[in-house]
């Protein structure tokens, strides 16, 4: 299997760097580093109404990003929506069903306990305007959703659903196809992708949902750019969080009307620029037969860390059992002995070794798995077994 770190600039530019944060954001290849470039020097304009040619071969590209990322995800072009991070995207999905009136007073919505702060602030705010009530979906002790929690919570007042298909922290692929059979058809289904769509394939026909919200810097393109999947019947139906240029198709002193298509929920000028380092990001990903180097690669890699922290399992506490089945290249754990994670962080820093500990964003999961705080370390398609062993030769020092 070729070793891609040749690909990414950012480790020749750092001698020594073991990269080990992928779950936040992944570094950039050549690849798209260049074509965003060159797409500055050579074509850049702004979008929508210009007939001059910079124009028109900036919004080719641009359009062209959404049939690319349509592909990937199997959807229509039509039924994506770009937005600059995924607490902005779920807050433009959650507005959107507010001001649509589709949520109303006295109405439930079910959340994963799993969920990042990004998934639960924006319905806990909104719930204080308009009434409507917040539980959350338990998990078990093998951190598989709770069925019997989630049957007796959820019936006909329940109006949306709402979890991470990855959590990012305990790595559990959760079963929400299973999770989606069990809802009407009128109960609105979100699904936040963000740990999902980089590490495995997504089918949106497969899951049959409503909404999938995911990103791209996460998968190798620039920040500030993220895709929000919206089932065609629903972008015709709900209402915009902003109205402002590019939302509407006509205006008066006393009226106003909104587009129909996506197009009304991206106000203002888009992120031109990010939308080519998502599609070349996607040829990228396409050029290294992506999710067989994802199948065959990391999965050896996922085999190799766990049987690393078996030889430490009564010195570290790690949040998944010891199973390589059903989980991505991400693992949460804590050194039992050692409960200064400003400590741990700062001597994998200082040994050039990038991992993260903390909450990460996930205090009521913390909170329910009566953990005060997680160390995590991430891979991805550069990431190899000397990078595994430099981060154990740390670990194992720390202990």
């Amino acid at each position: 299997m070729k070793n891609l770190k040749s690909d990414f600039p950012i480790f020749a530019n750092n001698p020594g760097l073991v990269y080990l944060d992928n779950a936040s954001s992944t570094q950039k290849p050549s690849f798209v580093i260049d074509w965003v470039s060159e797409f500055v020097s050579k074509d850049y304009a702004n979008i929508h109404r210009w007939l001059y040619s910079l124009s028109e071969r900036s919004e080719d590209i641009y359009y062209k990003s959404k049939e690319e990322i349509a592909k990937f995800i199997n959807c229509k072009a039509s039924e994506i929506i770009y937005s600059y991070n995924s607490t902005y995207g779920i807050n433009i999905i959650a507005q959107a069903l507010a001001n649509s009136w589709f949520l109303k007073k006295w109405d439930n919505i079910l959340l994963g306990i799993w969920e990042h702060h990004s998934d639960i602030l924006p319905w806990m705010i909104l719930s204080e305007r308009f009434w409507f009530w917040i539980r959350f979906i338990q998990i078990g002790d093998d951190y598989n959703i709770d069925w019997e929690d989630f049957e007796s919570k959820y019936d006909e007042t329940v109006k949306l659903v709402a979890c991470a298909h990855v959590s990012n922290v305990t790595w559990w692929i959760y079963d929400i196809k299973k999770l989606k059979s069990k809802l009407n058809s009128e109960t609105f289904f979100l699904v936040d992708g963000s740990q999902s769509v980089p590490n495995i394939k997504v089918d949106v026909q497969d899951i049959w949902c409503d909404c999938l919200i995911f990103t791209w810097h996460k998968m190798m393109a620039y920040t500030g750019i993220w895709a929000i999947y919206l089932k065609l019947d629903r972008v015709k139906k709900l209402m915009p969080m902003f109205g402002w240029w590019g939302t509407v198709q006509d205006i008066s002193q006393d009226s106003y009307e909104f587009f129909s298509t996506n197009d009304k929920f991206e106000s203002g000028t888009p992120n031109i620029i990010w939308a080519v380092s998502l599609l070349k990001s996607i040829e990228y990903i396409n050029s290294i037969w992506w999710i067989d180097f994802i199948r065959s690669n990391e999965f050896d890699l996922i085999t190799y860390t766990l049987e690393r922290f078996k030889l430490l399992d009564k010195k570290v506490s790690l949040i998944w059992p010891f199973d390589a089945q059903n989980r991505v290249g991400v693992f949460s754990f804590n050194i039992i002995a050692n409960k200064n994670q400003n400590m741990i962080w700062e001597v994998f820093a200082e040994k050039n070794i990038c991992v993260r500990c903390g909450w990460h964003c996930a205090y009521p999961l913390h909170k329910f798995l009566g953990k005060h705080w997680t160390c995590r370390m991430s891979l991805y398609v550069y990431n190899d077994k000397k990078d595994i062993d430099n981060f154990f030769e740390i670990l194992e020092s720390i202990i």
